[in-house]
């Protein structure tokens, strides 16, 4: 059952995407919907905002999946968000470095989605959207006004915090807090 309702999320967001791509309204080009050159990796490491993230994500091996071909979408926690996280759990010492990659995992959607993808898919469902991550969790997108949040299956919640990062490979979107905790 629950992953019939992830499949139609997954479904819902490709659906919004192509009803986007097929409007008659003409699309405005905005800085961050342009897509760069440079892989997700990359991308996070040259970005300040994320770069905490980047910097775990090296340290735990998991960097090198998103030099690949492969598209995913990154929930990045900003670096104050991720430091509170490593400070609190230890997460900086050797001997956690697993425990720090599976919160990661985590925070990584299959696939390319941006904010606005999410936010069509939400309007086309007239509600909430749950998308399985790469740690076999769930987050679930919604509406708050104008704010888009996500929440994962423990309810912990945060808001998107900043412009998409479009990469060669995905998708990086910045996040308030941190959603999986240890």
């Amino acid at each position: 059952m629950r992953n019939r309702t992830v499949l139609k999320g997954v479904l819902l967001l490709a659906l919004a995407g192509s009803m986007a791509a097929c409007s008659d309204e003409p699309q405005a080009e905005t800085p961050q919907d342009e897509v760069g050159n440079e892989t997700l990796a990359a991308a996070m490491a040259g970005s300040d905002d994320v770069s905490s993230m980047s910097k775990a994500l090296q340290e735990t091996g998991l960097a090198q999946v998103f030099d690949g071909s492969a598209a995913y979408t990154v929930l990045a926690p900003s670096n104050d968000a991720l430091a509170a996280l490593e400070e609190e759990q230890a997460l900086n010492d050797e001997e956690h470095r697993a425990l720090l990659a599976a919160v990661l995992r985590e925070h990584v959607l299959p696939g390319a989605l941006t904010p606005e993808d999410i936010e069509n898919a939400i309007e086309v469902q007239n509600g909430a959207v749950s998308i399985q991550t790469m740690g076999d969790g769930t987050m679930r997108f919604a509406m708050d006004g104008e704010q888009l949040t996500v929440t994962d299956q423990n309810g912990r919640s945060a808001n998107i915090s900043g412009d998409a990062i479009l990469a060669s490979n995905g998708v990086v979107i910045p996040i308030d807090g941190v959603l999986k905790t240890p």
